[in-house]
């Protein structure tokens, strides 16, 4: 495994892992921003990055996390609606981290 593909997948699961936590903590609004800034910018990231490999539904799913977790436009729940939304996307993340970790390459 090369190295970029290594810290694609690092940074993929420490955002799960950010996830995660925030599915299970309370913490003071600044953090869920700042999660919310770091996950749209890993989705942007993928989005394009499978776009580039040719994973036309995957790049659709992580514009759709994106356009989710966007702090320009932010969708307003209470922390109750977002604790299983957190919950899923950290489940897709290390899901998608575990996907692209074995993946072949094209």
């Amino acid at each position: 495994m090369n190295r970029r593909r290594f810290q694609e997948i690092a940074l993929t699961a420490l955002g799960a892992v950010l996830l995660l936590v925030a599915a299970f903590g309370k913490y003071p609004y600044g953090f869920y921003m700042v999660l919310r800034l770091v996950i749209t910018v890993g989705a942007v990231f993928w989005a394009w990055r499978v776009y580039q490999v040719g994973l036309r539904g995957w790049t659709w799913a992580f514009a759709a996390v994106a356009l989710l977790m966007n702090p320009l436009l932010p969708i307003r729940m209470q922390r109750a609606q977002w604790q299983p939304v957190d919950l899923c996307l950290s489940f897709l993340l290390l899901g998608w981290c575990g996907y692209w970790l074995f993946r072949k390459r094209i």
